[in-house]
């Protein structure tokens, strides 16, 4: 049982609430409900240390797996290994809701110092230059690599790495 109430982050225009952190699981993995609402992209990156499962509750996401284009829909889930460049986007241009797994857990404080809490009443759009900033100054932090090329200058739906 969760001894901490779920706080809501905003990263890459993307609302995550933290369900379990790394301190509830002794640090095992961290859970996420997240909220795409319809025009997202993570940078492409790498993790060094940990993975990341997905599991689309309604909507759709495409994840980008070395290189790899991948729609995962509602009722489907996607592996996403360390050391595996990857990508997650949302660019169908309606909301999806998401369930993340981070183990072990390095995801929930990576999130805690490149995102921000959200405010109340905050209306969630891409990414400012300072939230950008931001994150590339944890990513190495927290054994994160961000390749080259995020935001895409002009991107376009029919985004591809």
């Amino acid at each position: 049982m969760s001894s901490m109430e779920p706080k809501e982050f905003v990263l890459a225009g993307v609302v995550m609430k933290r369900l379990l952190s790394g301190d509830e699981t002794n640090g095992q993995f961290c859970l996420f409900e997240n909220i795409s609402g319809g025009n997202t992209t993570t940078p492409i990156h790498v993790h060094a240390e940990d993975d990341e499962t997905v599991y689309v509750i309604e909507g759709e996401m495409t994840a980008v797996v070395n290189g790899e284009v991948r729609r995962v829909t509602a009722g489907q889930s996607i592996f996403l290994e360390r050391r595996v460049p990857h990508q997650l986007m949302n660019t169908s241009g309606r909301p999806a809701r998401y369930i993340l797994i981070g183990t072990p857990a390095l995801f929930d404080r990576f999130l805690a110092e490149a995102g921000h809490e959200l405010r109340p009443g905050e209306v969630v759009g891409p990414p400012s230059p300072e939230e950008i900033d931001r994150l590339r100054a944890a990513s190495p932090k927290f054994g994160i690599t961000l390749l080259p090329d995020w935001p895409a200058p002009n991107a376009s739906r029919d985004h591809s790495p």
